[in-house]
């Protein structure tokens, strides 16, 4: 018989299977909280004061840094960077908002910190403070390996030698993804109130903008050049100061805006860390400083009075001390006094417009009307160089706004005001050669004239012809009408003959009531009574100018030159006067209107 162990049959136990506890569970609760904590506190320690990080999508393609960032202000401008960051917990740190301004002293620094967390590695992101002029911008933040990363701009520098080289401050983020990025951005800006905002762009939205601004610059800056070009066209051909004037304030005013806009730094001087820094307190001076000469010369002392005169020299000579002043000792106060020295040019201008205005000259119209939208415009820089106002795009761009509008009216009353006095000219000119009142060629001029034409018959043997007219009844207007209808039969004799004469001829006033035509020839007999027909029939032609039943009685001598008969053939008063002779003996025969001497 087969015995077996009876322990080896009894059945075998279950297998060990815990079933969950409230103390387990209670463990896995506290695991995932202690991870949650430890992450967030990850966050904390990367972002500055705190603040959430701005996560980068490629949906993103602009973000406003306000309420994203914060900001403090180190006094003595001595910590760096790695400094701040180990201290960041205790300085006072404070949420940057939107319109964000203070004044920095010469040694301060202002400090802005903020996180970013780039999603992908598709998008390239980079940070713009939309502002230019500002002394020095550097952006700090660290590598894959832990080192420090830093780029620089600002005026302090040449365009060329900063780290994305604008017109504004431009700084390449972090490429990485995967974890967010702390970054920190120390800006030095003394005299000048810091308002600049903080963007971040991608590439691509940057440089759509950038193409933009450049399109309308570029239109503005095009325009600009072509009226200096055009003014000083205007300057050496018609002699007018004037355009001069308009040239140099026009220049200056251009240079100006481009210093303020970035467009010098970035394309002028790019290489030249001094002079940007320097030219937009030198150039807005001086353009004031045109602008306010410019229209002093145009409204002219005589209608803005002797005491506006002189404050407006005063002011000039001034501001040029100030600049001159800040350049070799620059400081606050230097500063603030050409600032407020600018108000005031911008007030004295004002009135000297009023003055203009009043005058009710059209051209000076149109010059009040186009420096009104300077002058309105200019009043924004000087609001935000008092700290009034948060830097922004009117305090930024609306001067350019306002000069773009200001050129056309500006030049179009310049135009108006040169054709005026160039007008003015030619009529003085004109009554060198010219007689008053009909407009014809004076005795004297004519004379000259007959002298050459009978010197030129006479070289290429041929005739002229001169007629001698005479208004035979300008008595009888004069006596029975007066005189004003007595003028008015001589300026439509002198309309008659202009009708009548060719293009080659020359009609003059020789005499009270009468006129000569010298027809340059060759010229035949034929042509020469022709047009002493065409004269006495379009006398008789009624007139609107003259009293009701009235006509011009004409009494023309005809004859061909040189005459054989006389010894002298080129004296031009002999001639004359054998017509003016001929002439008084046709006087006496009253059917008789034109006497033929030598045809």
């Amino acid at each position: 018989m087969l015995h077996t162990n009876p322990a080896a049959r009894a059945p075998a136990p279950p297998a060990y299977s815990p079933s969950p506890t409230p103390v387990r569970r209670f463990m896995a609760w506290l695991l995932w909280l202690t991870l949650l904590l430890c992450a967030s506190a990850f966050a904390a320690l990367a972002t500055p004061s705190g603040l959430p990080p701005v996560l980068l999508d490629s949906s993103t393609k602009s973000v406003h840094l306000a309420q994203r960032s914060a900001w403090w202000v180190d006094a003595s401008g001595q910590l760096t960077v790695q400094d701040v960051e180990q201290r960041q917990a205790d300085l006072p740190f404070g949420l940057r908002a939107a319109q964000h301004r203070l004044r920095l002293d010469d040694q301060a620094a202002l400090w802005i910190g903020f996180t970013a967390w780039a999603q992908d590695n598709s998008s390239h992101w980079e940070l713009e403070l939309a502002r230019s002029g500002t002394d020095r911008v550097s952006l700090f933040y660290r590598g894959a390996d832990g080192s420090w990363l830093e780029q620089h701009a600002g005026d302090r520098l040449p365009v060329s030698a900063w780290a994305s080289p604008d017109r504004y401050p431009v700084f390449k983020l972090a490429p990485r993804s995967g974890a967010p990025v702390a970054y920190w951005v120390r800006i030095e800006h003394a005299r000048v109130p810091f308002s600049g905002e903080l963007f971040i762009h991608s590439h691509d939205q940057l440089r759509e903008q950038r193409i933009h601004q450049q399109f309308l610059l570029g239109a503005y800056f095009g325009m600009t050049l072509l009226l200096v070009v055009v003014a000083v066209a205007n300057a050496l051909v018609f002699r007018d100061s004037s355009f001069a004037a308009y040239a140099i304030y026009i220049t200056l005013l251009g240079l100006s805006l481009a210093a303020s806009l970035g467009v010098g730094g970035q394309f002028l001087w790019p290489d030249t860390a001094r002079w940007n820094g320097a030219a937009e307190f030198v150039l807005m001076p001086l353009a004031a400083v045109a602008g306010l000469l410019f229209v002093r010369h145009l409204v002219q002392p005589r209608r803005i009075g002797r005491w506006l005169d002189r404050l407006s020299l005063t002011l000039a000579a001034t501001m040029l001390s100030l600049v001159v002043w800040d350049q070799a000792a620059p400081s606050q106060w230097s500063f603030e006094a050409i600032t407020a020295t600018g108000a005031l040019a911008m007030l004295l201008v004002y009135a000297m417009l009023w003055t203009a205005w009043r005058s009710r000259e059209g051209w000076a119209r149109w010059i009040a009307l186009g420096i009104l939208p300077v002058l309105l415009a200019g009043a924004l820089p000087v609001m935000r160089n008092f700290g009034l106002i948060s830097s922004g795009f009117l305090s930024q761009y609306g001067m350019v706004i306002a000069a773009a509008i200001e050129a056309p009216l500006l030049i179009y009353g310049l135009l108006q005001r040169s054709s005026m006095q160039h007008e003015s000219q030619t009529r003085a000119k004109a009554l060198a050669v010219t007689e008053p009142l009909t407009g014809l060629t004076n005795r004297h001029n004519f004379m000259l004239r007959l002298h050459d034409s009978l010197i030129r018959a006479q070289r290429y043997n041929h005739h002229n012809a001169l007629l001698l007219i005479d208004l035979d009844n300008h008595e009888t207007f004069e006596h029975e009408h007066g005189r004003e209808t007595a003028d008015r039969a001589l300026v439509l004799t002198g309309s008659r003959l202009r009708s009548v004469a060719r293009d080659v001829d020359t009609a003059a006033r020789v005499g009270d009531n009468s006129f000569a035509l010298l027809m340059e020839g060759p010229v035949r007999t034929a042509q020469a009574v022709a047009a002493a027909t065409s004269i006495v029939a379009s006398g008789l032609r009624p007139s609107d100018l003259l009293p009701v039943g009235t006509s011009l009685r004409f009494k023309v001598v005809v004859a061909l030159l040189p005459d054989g008969g006389h010894e002298l053939q080129a004296d031009a008063q002999a001639h004359l006067a054998w017509l003016r002779f001929a002439l008084d003996e046709l006087r006496a025969d009253k059917r008789k209107h034109i006497l033929t001497l030598n045809c």
